[in-house]
């Protein structure tokens, strides 16, 4: 599930038209410290999606964090970094285009909604020349389901499968319920069509 999710995001800033302005749309590099620090300022302007590290449950609900971490580089300066200078797309554009996408957008099969935005004050990255911002972003979906391992051994005689068509609807429910006895009563209305299949050991 954490897997589509994150692909999910990653594709709908791909797919958008804000990453014509950008060098670089991905997943966060497994980096830390001054290498994440070089990577970062080499990819400049990027967007990074970023698993959260917390997730709430409640009511068999998941609450799924993400951030999307907008990563501006301006030789000219910080403060061109952040507003960009016409050439070059700034930390705020790049903010507010992805709360445009992300804000009840559908990404990974999920709807999104932007829970917040931070600035990132860091000396490391201010001496890289870096301006980031990071829109928050979350989700809710329901808990994955364990697997019922009563219902699973009941599956182990199960190798036919055979289906019924009556399209539209001609007959009563009621003789749909005689076409899905064993063996089938078909005395006074039949399927229009029937599959039956021999599933694989």
């Amino acid at each position: 599930m954490l897997a589509e999710l994150e692909a999910g995001l990653v594709s709908m800033l791909t797919q958008s038209a804000l990453k014509q302005k950008l060098a670089k749309v991905d997943t966060l590099p497994d980096l830390d410290g001054d290498n994440l620090i070089s990577r970062l300022a080499a990819e400049a302007p990027a967007v990074y999606v970023v698993a959260g590290t917390s997730y709430r449950v409640a009511d068999s609900a998941l609450t799924v964090p993400f951030a999307l971490a907008c990563v501006a580089r301006n030789a000219r300066g910080h403060e061109d970094a952040r507003r960009g200078d016409g050439k070059v797309i700034g930390m705020y554009q790049m903010i507010e285009a992805v709360i445009g996408l992300a804000d009840n957008g559908r990404a990974g099969g999920c709807l999104w909604r932007v829970s917040g935005v931070d600035f990132m004050s860091d000396d490391k990255l201010a001496r890289a020349g870096l301006t980031v911002g990071v829109v928050r972003i979350e989700t809710t979906v329901g808990m994955p389901a364990a697997l019922d391992e009563a219902a699973l051994a009941d599956l182990a005689d199960f190798s036919t499968l055979r289906t019924d068509y009556d399209i539209p609807p001609h007959v009563s429910a009621t003789e749909h319920g005689k076409w899905s006895g064993d063996p089938q009563d078909l005395s006074s209305t039949a399927p229009e069509l029937q599959d039956t299949i021999q599933l694989q050991p």
